[in-house]
């Protein structure tokens, strides 16, 4: 069979690449004869109409596209279309947003003939299999579709043994150059690529869909099977790498473990990850900083402790500001993620977390304003309430549109600028001088990250005297304005 893999048509900056269709990929190709073709138009910004002639150019067997909450309207757009060119072809979905509206999709959209919830490396070929056959897919892993009108709806597929999936088909990659950019600012360098350690998240934290898609099942993959992928990149020229884990640290022997092979190996590539504020300890985080781990990711979400509680973070502001503050005297470079705009959260609240990026100065903040997805347990609340109809799950939605008690768009989006303005006004101090000198000193990336960002300050300074002005038409905002410290540079 003649198989395409494809990520929704869209434009980003942030290029990642589409590692779980790269392990779907990798495990059609240890298992069957096919032909696999894989194009991610998200990273190469196709249209629909680009990625359908593509399509249609290659006349595939069978078609596969994953989706998000964010792309499942521009992935439904590109199904429909080829299906339209392509009668004949067999359509599957996959991804978080599938995964929990299989029926209503399969329903109103007709033209998708199968579904494969959660993780799709068996189902796929599952699927194939049968259908290359002649018999029904109806014991699939993880398969959804609709037979006589009948719905056929298989569990969510969890893979335990992640040590035996093939490693990710990276060489079915468009030759595109893949990074992560964050506000505009480069934070990769060099050949850029993602891997998997672990999967999964035992946490329930409201506003996120990984526990429901996971069964909050965490499984790791061994340290010796995830440095040999290392050892594999770095032989193939790759320099850096995002594990896109949902709590690298979990374990902090495992993690130990593989910082040991990694300088036993005498790796030299650079890591970023992801991790909890209360299971990052000091110590742990040096050593990871001494095998090659110059980026910390924390998701900080607020620093006000009735809306943590709200979120179901199980973790505390002060905990945050330890957890910062370990990370920067271990030499890291530290990016926090808040989310403004919660049901509880009041102007206070806000303000109260807009203060805390001045006073921890982390080096990167992914400021966002609270969305109610499909999966979490805040899309639960929402319907319960009947603030969210029945017809709402094609796509996201901003919890102030259903909110009108609450904080208004603009002055949300206002704040989310003054959050930017105090993340740049608190480099600006002596502190935050020193700080930069020191990474530059002792962090490879994070050297990297400012020299090859310089030409970027314009840009930062822009960002900063837009909220500055924002500021000055909102009493709200204007409050938590800086009235001292180092002045702006020049």
């Amino acid at each position: 069979m003649k198989v395409i893999l494809a990520t929704p048509p869209g434009r980003t900056s942030e290029k990642w690449p589409p590692l779980g269709l790269l392990y779907i990929a990798s495990s059609l190709r240890s298992q069957r004869p096919d032909d696999i073709r894989v194009i991610d138009a998200f990273c190469e910004n196709l249209s629909p109409e680009g990625l359908v002639a593509r399509v249609v150019r290659e006349r595939p067997d069978v078609f596969g596209m994953n989706c998000s909450t964010h792309t499942f309207l521009s992935a439904m757009d590109a199904l429909a279309r080829i299906h339209r060119a392509l009668p004949d072809t067999t359509l599957v979905l996959g991804g978080f947003h599938a995964t929990f509206v299989a029926e209503r999709i399969l329903r109103d959209y007709p033209f998708a003939d199968y579904i494969i919830k959660g993780e799709a490396e068996r189902g796929f070929v599952q699927l194939l299999d049968a259908l290359e056959e002649g018999r029904s897919p109806g014991a699939v892993d993880g398969i959804s579709f609709l037979e006589d009108g009948t719905l056929v709806d298989r569990p969510i597929a969890i893979i335990t043994d992640l040590d035996a999936l093939p490693l990710p088909a990276r060489d079915l990659l468009p030759p595109i150059k893949y990074g992560y950019a964050h506000n505009g600012v480069r934070l990769t360098f060099g050949k850029f690529t993602t891997l998997c350690s672990s999967r999964g998240c035992p946490f329930a934290c409201r506003y996120c869909s990984c526990a429901a898609f996971s069964r909050r099942r965490w499984r790791p993959r061994s340290p010796e099977k995830v440095v040999d992928e290392i050892e594999a990149l770095e032989a193939e020229g790759y320099e850096c790498a995002v594990f896109v884990d949902d709590n690298f640290t979990l374990r902090r022997s495992r993690v130990e473990a593989i910082c040991r092979l990694l300088r036993e190996r005498r790796i030299r590539m650079r890591f970023y990850c992801e991790g909890r504020v209360d299971g990052a300890p000091y110590e742990l985080l040096r050593t990871m900083k001494r095998a090659g781990f110059d980026v910390m990711y924390f998701g900080v979400e607020s620093a006000s402790e009735h809306v943590l509680a709200y979120y179901g973070k199980g973790i505390t502001a002060d905990e945050s500001r330890r957890a910062i503050a370990d990370a920067k005297r271990a030499r890291m470079l530290v990016v926090i993620s808040l989310i403004l705009g919660a049901r509880v959260e009041s102007t206070e609240d806000i303000l109260r977390t807009i203060d805390f990026i001045g006073e921890t100065r982390p080096h990167g903040v992914q400021l966002n304003i609270l969305d109610c997805l499909v999966g979490t347990p805040i899309w639960d609340e929402m319907i319960d309430a009947g603030v969210v109809g029945p017809e709402d799950w094609r796509t996201n939605h901003r919890i102030y549109e259903y909110n009108p008690d609450g904080l208004s768009r603009v002055l949300l989006e206002a704040l989310v600028k003054r959050g930017s303005a105090a993340h740049v006004q608190g480099w600006k101090t002596r502190d935050g001088v020193r700080d930069f000198l020191g990474l530059m000193a002792s962090n490879p990336t994070g050297r990297k990250v400012i020299l090859g960002n310089i030409l970027r300050l314009p840009t930062l300074r822009r960002v900063s005297s837009e909220a500055r002005a924002i500021a000055s038409a909102s009493p709200f905002i204007s409050r938590a304005m800086p009235t001292s410290g180092a002045p702006e540079s020049k």
